[in-house]
C-alpha cells in the first residue's frame, strides 16, 4: 500500500539495492526480483522500481519493472519477497508473456 512521504534513508537504499529474491512461481517459471532506487528521488519522496527477471526452465525470457514511488521500505521488501502472492503482478506477467507468444 502506498503511503505519503516515505523517505528512504541511506542504509535502506543500500539494503534495497542489494536485494535479490528468487520467487518460484511453478515448476517451470521463476521470477528473480530486485529493487532499483532511482536517482531522481528528492528529499520528500522516493523513486523505486521493482525489477523482475522472468525465467522459464532456467532461461531468461523477459524483464519487467513496476514503479513503487512513495512506497514504504517495508512494503518494498514485502513485494520483492512475495511475488507469487501478488495477483496484480502475476496477471501483468501473464499478460506480457501472452503477448510475447502471439
Amino acid at each position: 500500500m502506498m503511503t505519503q512521504n516515505n523517505v528512504l534513508n541511506p542504509a535502506q537504499i543500500e539494503h534495497l539495492s542489494a536485494l535479490r529474491y528468487i520467487n518460484n512461481i511453478d515448476e517451470h517459471m521463476k521470477i528473480v526480483s530486485s529493487v532499483k532506487v532511482l536517482d531522481d528521488a528528492d528529499q520528500y519522496d522516493n523513486a523505486v522500481l521493482l525489477v523482475l527477471d522472468i525465467f522459464i526452465d532456467d532461461k531468461q525470457i523477459d524483464k519487467m519493472s513496476f514503479s513503487l514511488r512513495n512506497y514504504a521500505y517495508e512494503e518494498i521488501v514485502e513485494l520483492a519477497q512475495h511475488i507469487r502472492d501478488n495477483d496484480y503482478i502475476l496477471r501483468a506477467v501473464d499478460t506480457a508473456l501472452s503477448g510475447d507468444i502471439e
